[in-house]
């Protein structure tokens, strides 16, 4: 690779945004990335879709994730861990799954975009097993869990924004070995000022005992030996406080009925908008979006005994007509007029040919609507 093609980390966001640990070794990580885009032609792609605005990697179960996970254990000189192999059922919330190239997504299949992470490992206990090549260990002695940081890798490499103009948007996962690095419990939260002076809030908060679900969980699971990493994921960057509730109320009503989230409100505008319709803020006020924790927290301190009103999208999903509007409503859903056209040419055309006449985006749509997976709420 040519010397003009080298690699750089951007130093504003890396000092912005990485952990203080790593502040320092910033050089080392830029020299063992360039040796890993030196590699092969894949990691010359990777770097190619890495420095794009839009670019992602489609994949299907057995392919690489497109992560780029450096370790550091201790003070010891960092290396690159394997990349890991995606999964069925793979934990990921997109936007759509229509792409430039027009061919939509498989089943299975899961887009991924190029990410950056460093982990680093700092108790006793890991460190051991990891100099060791111990696979199985007693997570119960562990201290200190590893702190991993992941983020897109085009808001280091090609950052577009300055930092102290920017919200963020992130999500702190948690767990032991077993669900390493993303499958663990895991709070979606927005912040307007780094997300490592959220996190110290949030650990102010789980040490001073805070009635908060995430808070609480995160005290169980210590208390009982299961933390082996805390994984901070920055899932985007923006100055646009609007794009930043939209994306976040997206995130959270995406993920809402996994039971490892631990959001109890809904995210972005319809989480204010509950917090007025349930009396835990007046009309006036309009909040930041650090303040929303602590507004729940007080109202579960005042009220231990009613604890939090439900979230209104469990009581307004049980209107049809406000259901249907949510199918419905989205680019890319089928409208209420195409799910009953669909319904009525069953009669008469195939899944091919139905496709072809309403403008759907793919006969797979179609297809589910006849075998009634889909819409099933639309008369």
């Amino acid at each position: 690779m040519a010397t003009q093609d080298a690699v750089t980390i951007n130093r504003s966001w890396w000092e912005h945004l990485a952990p203080k640990r790593l502040l320092r070794r910033r050089r080392e990580v830029e020299g063992l990335l360039n040796a890993f885009v030196r590699s092969s032609d894949y990691g010359r792609e990777w770097l190619k879709v890495a420095r794009n605005p839009q670019g992602i990697f489609r994949l299907k179960p057995g392919q690489a994730i497109p992560q780029i996970c450096f370790i550091f254990l201790g003070d010891s000189p960092g290396f690159i861990a394997p990349q890991q192999r995606l999964k069925a059922g793979h934990r990921t919330v997109g936007t759509g799954d229509t792409f430039q190239s027009g061919v939509s997504l498989a089943e299975n299949e899961r887009v991924i975009e190029p990410t950056i992470s460093v982990d680093v490992v700092t108790d006793p206990v890991l460190l051991q097993a990891a100099r060791t090549g111990k696979i199985t260990i007693d997570e119960s002695g562990i201290n200190e869990p590893s702190q991993l940081f992941s983020i897109p890798a085009r808001l280091l490499l090609a950052p577009s924004r300055f930092p102290k103009k920017a919200y963020v948007l992130y999500q702190h996962i948690f767990g032991g070995r077993a669900n390493y690095p993303n499958d663990g419990y895991f709070y979606v939260g927005v912040t307007t000022r780094s997300w490592q002076k959220r996190w110290s809030e949030h650990k102010r908060a789980i040490q001073s005992g805070s009635p908060l679900l995430f808070h609480r969980k995160y005290r169980e699971e210590q208390l009982d030996g299961r933390i082996s990493y805390v994984h901070h994921k920055v899932m985007g960057i923006t100055d646009e406080l609007e794009k930043l509730y939209a994306t976040e109320e997206y995130l959270v009503e995406g993920h809402w009925h996994d039971q490892r989230r631990l959001n109890m409100i809904p995210g972005g505008k319809s989480g204010l908008k509950y917090l007025r319709e349930n009396g835990l803020l007046s009309k006036a006020v309009t909040p930041m979006p650090d303040d929303r924790d602590r507004i729940v927290s007080e109202w579960l301190k005042d009220h231990p005994r009613k604890g939090l009103p439900a979230p209104w999208v469990a009581e307004k999903w049980q209107d049809d007509n406000w259901a249907i509007a949510q199918i419905c409503g989205r680019d890319g859903r089928l409208s209420v007029e195409q799910v009953r056209a669909i319904r009525h040419l069953s009669n008469d055309y195939s899944a091919e040919e139905i496709f072809q006449r309403i403008g759907a985006k793919n006969v797979k749509q179609v297809q589910r609507v006849l075998d009634e997976k889909t819409y099933t709420r639309v008369k």
